[in-house]
């Protein structure tokens, strides 16, 4: 199940023109990072894609350099391990995602997102703080 494509945002007539995205991302590449740093991947995806994980962790490569790389700019239920699909069906779901609500929120348009780990620093508190909401309901 495809859960993300980086290519719907630059479908989006809204988006910036296509020389302007070379800097930007997508929503998704911070969403990645962040679930890798949790243990939220498959097996497979760590050891397909080991040596991208700790140049990620090293902040040697971008989130969304990892999310091309690594997922063609799509984010899958392969992706992701049993809780990793589970959250990720709930927040990021594609008829009502919170996730595009929280990343608008926190840093602006989604379709004009720089690829940065500024950026991915100003969220990651609040994806933390979702994640630890989903973990507890109630």
């Amino acid at each position: 199940m495809k859960y993300d494509d980086a290519s719907w945002q630059y479908a989006n007539d809204e988006c910036p023109a296509r020389s302007a995205r070379s800097t930007m991302t997508s929503p998704s590449s911070f969403f990645l990072a962040w679930a890798t740093f949790q243990g939220l991947l498959s097996r497979d995806f760590e050891a397909d894609y080991d040596a991208e994980i700790e140049a990620l962790a090293e902040r040697l490569m971008t989130p969304g350099a990892f999310l091309l790389f690594c997922c063609d700019g799509q984010l899958v239920d392969e992706d992701f391990n049993a809780r990793g699909n589970a959250f990720v069906a709930s927040y990021l779901n594609p008829e009502h995602s919170p996730y595009l609500a929280d990343v608008e929120a926190c840093l602006a348009n989604a379709c004009t997102l720089a690829d940065s780990w500024d950026n991915f620093d100003t969220l990651k508190p609040l994806l933390d703080q979702r994640f630890a909401q989903w973990l507890t309901p109630g």
